[in-house]
């Protein structure tokens, strides 16, 4: 999942915050991270997870956005 953040300079703060929740997440652009979740049993658990990382994240982090974007051309496969 990409995650984007108002406040590039605190990117590696909110990189730092993931990874110690033990989510996979690399820089991808300057207001973009590319975020795992590898213990999140289904897709669906592994963005339910991850915004409520981005929640407590942006409570200690008043006026900074942090959220996840949709992937441009990148649908979901139906079982």
């Amino acid at each position: 999942m990409h995650v984007f953040i108002s406040n590039p300079r605190l990117l590696r703060d909110l990189q730092n915050s993931l990874r110690r929740a033990g989510c996979i997440a690399e820089q991808r652009r300057s207001h973009e991270l590319e975020v795992y979740v590898p213990e999140a049993p289904s897709k669906d658990q592994a963005r339910r997870e991850l915004n409520v990382y981005l929640a407590t994240w942006q409570a200690t982090n008043p006026g900074v956005e942090a959220y996840i974007v949709e992937s441009p051309g990148h649908e979901e496969a139906s079982s």
